[in-house]
C-alpha cells in the first residue's frame, strides 16, 4: 500500500522516550551483531499480501502485513485503543486515497513473526475499510524501515522474508543487481513503458494488483495500452478509494526483461507525487510473486531473480 506520512509527532504527548524501547525477541535488528548471518520469518500469504503475526510489549496484536510501500508502520486504532498504548502527537498520511489524521502511539517493543523490530512509534490510523477491500482482518502494517535498514530478502514462492546480518551478507550468486531510490525508506526502481517512456515504479507489496501508473502517462502517451481501456475500477486505501482505468501496458521494461501485455490501473496519483517531473507507479504483489527479491537499503541496490526459470 502506498503510505507516506510525517515521522515526526507534532504536539505534546504522554509517550515514552525512543531511549526506552527495548527488544524483547530472542533476535531483533536493534542488536544486528547478535543476529545470525541470514534470519528467515515465515509469513502467510493472503492474495498477494504478505502477513505475519506481531507481539507489542509482549502482548498478541494481531496481522499485520508486511508492505514495503508504506513509510510509517501502522496500528489500528481499535487495537492501540485494546493495547493501551500511550499517544505521542499527530501527524497526518497520504495515501492512494487521500489524506487521513492520525496520533502517534509509543511501544516498547515490537516483533514481526518472532523478530523484533526498529520503531517506538507506530500511525494509529483505521484500517476498517481497507481490511473489508482486503478480504481479511488485518491489525496494522510494518514498512521496510522496521527493519534498521539491514539487507532483507522477500520470497513470495515459500511466504517468507529473510533478513541478513550486514557485517556478513553476501548478495545471491548469479543473480543481476539493479540500482534504486530509497524515499523515507520505500523502495523505487527505474522502468521504461512503452517507447522508452521513463517511470519510476515503487515496490509495494501491500498493493495486490500487478502494475499502478499516473493517469497522466495514458493521457499524455495514449499509444501505452495494447488495447483501449476494458473499464473502471478503484484502488482501496488509507483515506478512501480512488476511481482508476483497466487495461493492459503494451511493454514494461523492469529488471533486465521486457514484460508485455502486463495488467495496468491508470489512476490519479497521490498530490505529493503529482509534482514530480518523472511519473512515480507501483508494482504490487501480483507482479513481485515472480520475481526473488534481496534488497539493501543503505547501498541503494536490489537483486531481482525471475523465479519462473525462463524468460518471460
Amino acid at each position: 500500500m502506498l503510505l507516506h506520512g510525517a515521522c515526526a509527532p507534532r504536539g505534546a504527548g504522554a509517550g515514552r522516550s525512543a531511549g526506552q524501547h527495548t527488544a524483547a525477541s530472542a533476535f531483533s535488528v536493534t542488536r544486528p551483531e547478535q543476529l545470525p548471518k541470514a534470519l528467515k520469518v515465515k509469513l502467510h500469504q493472503h492474495g498477494g499480501y504478505l502477513l505475519a503475526r506481531v507481539r507489542i510489549d509482549g502482548q498478541d496484536a494481531g496481522m499485520f502485513m508486511f508492505d514495503t510501500g508504506s513509510s510509517l508502520n501502522v496500528i489500528s486504532t481499535g487495537v492501540a485503543g485494546r493495547l493501551g498504548l500511550p499517544t505521542a502527537g499527530t501527524s497526518q498520511a497520504t495515501g492512494v486515497g487521500g489524506t487521513q489524521p492520525f496520533t502517534f502511539r509509543t511501544v516498547r517493543s515490537l516483533e514481526y513473526g518472532g523478530l523484533g523490530l526498529v520503531g517506538d512509534k507506530l500511525a494509529a490510523i483505521s484500517l476498517h475499510q481497507m481490511s473489508q477491500a482486503l478480504g481479511t482482518s488485518i491489525s496494522g502494517l510494518i514498512g521496510a524501515r522496521a527493519l534498521g535498514g539491514l539487507p532483507f530478502t522477500i520470497d513470495y514462492t515459500d511466504s517468507t522474508l529473510t533478513v541478513y546480518r550486514r557485517d556478513m551478507f553476501t548478495p545471491p550468486p548469479g543473480v543481476s543487481v539493479y540500482p534504486a531510490r530509497f524515499d523515507f525508506g520505500v523502495p523505487m526502481v527505474a522502468a521504461e513503458i512503452g517507447n522508452g517512456h521513463k517511470v519510476w515504479l515503487i515496490l509495494d507489496s501491500g498493493a495486490d494488483n500487478e502494475l499502478t501508473l499516473p493517469l497522466r502517462c495514458l493521457e499524455d502517451w495514449p499509444e501505452l495500452v495494447a488495447v483501449p481501456g476494458t473499464g473502471p475500477g478503484h484502488s482501496a486505501g488509507i483515506g478512501g478509494t480512488v476511481a482508476s482505468t483497466k487495461t493492459w501496458l503494451g511493454s514494461l521494461d523492469i529488471f533486465g526483461l521486457n514484460l508485455r501485455n502486463t495488467p495496468v490501473n491508470f489512476e490519479k496519483p497521490p498530490a505529493v507525487f503529482a509534482r514530480q517531473p518523472r511519473p512515480i507507479g507501483r508494482i504490487g504483489g501480483a507482479l513481485l510473486k515472480n520475481f526473488r527479491l534481496t534488497i539493501d537499503p543503505r547501498r541503494g541496490l536490489i537483486w531481482a531473480q525471475w523465479l519462473p526459470g525462463e524468460s518471460p
